[in-house]
């Protein structure tokens, strides 16, 4: 049962990920559940859970729809992470690193940089990446030794829709980039360039933001009007 939870959660997260729903649309329970052939417990737990995920909003009396998330508020996000990383990566700068820090951001590239030779994209190496990225931006958070600057930085990173977007579309060629601004942020720092340091990681931000900013549009382009029948996922 529980196995079978999550693959429908997963082929409704995927579903919702993948533009095949509007912004806007009813997910009926009983039409998801004829349609995936499982009863109406695994599809609730489902719904449930893409909602804590910040997918789908619960509508009193309506049940639950996807929530509405244009282009532009992907960029207005993008726009203030790039601004707050900057600022970090100033600050770091400015200040130097301590011994453990640097000794973590260099454990940190070494990985990212082994993990380029493998041949292809894939779960895992997504995965992997994935938490040697949030390990490189949460260090920098750290060693930036501002409260606020962190609890702000971590809110904005920690946006459901945009966790589950950030590397749905990343290559070995994407990875290698990052891995590469993530070298010169590093270089940067540690060489005290301040305002070199706070140019790059904006400027790392702000195209990791772009990619998907054009790819949620391509998306835009082939969704079904609001208010149509789901259909299977």
């Amino acid at each position: 049962m529980a196995t079978r939870g999550v693959s429908v959660t997963n082929k409704l997260r995927e579903a919702v990920l993948g533009g095949d729903y509007a912004g806007g649309t009813r997910l009926n329970e009983v039409d998801l559940a004829d349609a995936l052939a499982v009863s109406r417990t695994p599809i609730r737990a489902a719904l449930s859970t893409l909602a804590a995920e910040g997918l789908l909003e619960y509508r009193p009396n309506s049940g639950y729809a996807v929530k509405t998330f244009a282009a532009k508020d992907i960029e207005g996000i993008y726009v203030v992470r790039a601004n707050l990383e900057g600022l970090c990566a100033r600050l770091v700068a400015q200040q130097g690193l301590s011994d453990v820090h640097r000794g973590l951001l260099h454990k940190v590239l070494a990985e990212s940089e082994e993990l380029q030779t493998v041949e292809s994209w894939t779960d895992e190496v997504s995965d992997l990446w994935r938490d040697l990225n949030d390990r490189f931006h949460n260090t920098l958070i750290e060693a930036s030794g501002n409260s606020h600057l962190a609890m702000m930085l971590r809110k904005s990173r920690a946006i459901p829709l945009l966790n589950q977007l950030k590397f749905r579309w990343f290559d070995m060629g994407t990875l290698a980039r990052a891995h590469d601004d993530h070298s010169q942020i590093f270089a940067a720092i540690t060489g005290g360039q301040v305002v070199r340091a706070e140019s790059l990681a904006e400027e790392h931000v702000y195209r990791s933001g772009q990619r998907i900013i054009e790819h949620w549009r391509k998306m835009d382009t082939r969704k079904p009007a609001a208010g149509t029948k789901a259909r299977a996922a």
